[in-house]
């Protein structure tokens, strides 16, 4: 129930006009390991508002990942331009941290609680920004969107920071998900610190893997895409 009453937040916040036309664009799940072994799954809709004043993404998902379970909701504009995002990570029953934030005027700004109190955070965001939560694996959609490459500023929320990373296209690569080859765009992001991250999307953009080599997680699609 928190976790639909967080969705209807997020979509209940786009006027009303921009909801009378809802296509999914992706939907799915992800297995996520680390070294190998299993430590958690993702799942997730995305779906797109079509309305002549602009179209509008909404993507969210449930991530469990360790002890930990991560409930984002992301509202984009058609280029995955993000307009809000909200975000809810427990610990078993105790909600560890709630984020709420919108993008406007080139500032995200956000109230944040914890278990230590309830507080704001502003700082500026970039033209052409993208949120890339920690440990949340669908919102790559969104880099892929724009066949994006070159410098691009990466929102990361729960932290409070934008980021600068590389994004480079390496070419085509096939990727078994559920034990069918499927060709896939591959992508190499490369972090401020050196860090490097490596996505592969199908021919629609639609997310089929991630490496994240700092972190040493990697999440796989469960099946292909439909």
């Amino acid at each position: 129930m928190r976790y639909a009453a967080l969705v209807s937040a997020i979509v209940l916040t786009a006027p009303v006009g921009l909801r009378a036309q809802v296509t999914t664009v992706d939907e799915g799940s992800f297995t996520i390991y680390r070294g190998g072994a299993s430590i958690g799954r993702e799942t997730f809709t995305i779906r797109r508002d079509v309305n002549p004043g602009g179209d509008v993404f909404v993507a969210s998902g449930s991530v469990q990942l360790d002890d930990q379970h991560i409930m984002p909701a992301l509202r984009t504009d058609a280029g995955g331009a993000p307009l809000a995002y909200q975000v809810e990570v427990r610990t078993g029953s105790q909600v560890r941290e709630r984020l709420s934030g919108q993008v406007g005027r080139g500032r995200f700004s956000a109230r944040v609680k914890t278990a230590r109190g309830e507080s704001a955070k502003e700082y500026i965001v970039s033209d052409g920004a993208l949120v890339l939560d920690d440990d949340v694996f669908h919102q790559y959609y969104f880099l892929a969107l724009g066949n994006r490459t070159g410098t691009v500023p990466i929102i990361i929320p729960r932290r409070n920071v934008q980021l600068v990373m590389q994004v480079a296209s390496s070419g085509t690569t096939p990727v078994t998900i559920g034990g069918d080859p499927i060709s896939a765009r591959h992508f190499t992001l490369t972090e401020p610190s050196g860090a490097v991250r490596q996505l592969w999307v199908d021919s629609k953009g639609r997310v089929l893997k991630v490496q994240l080599g700092a972190q040493g997680l990697t999440a796989v699609r469960d099946e292909p895409p439909r």
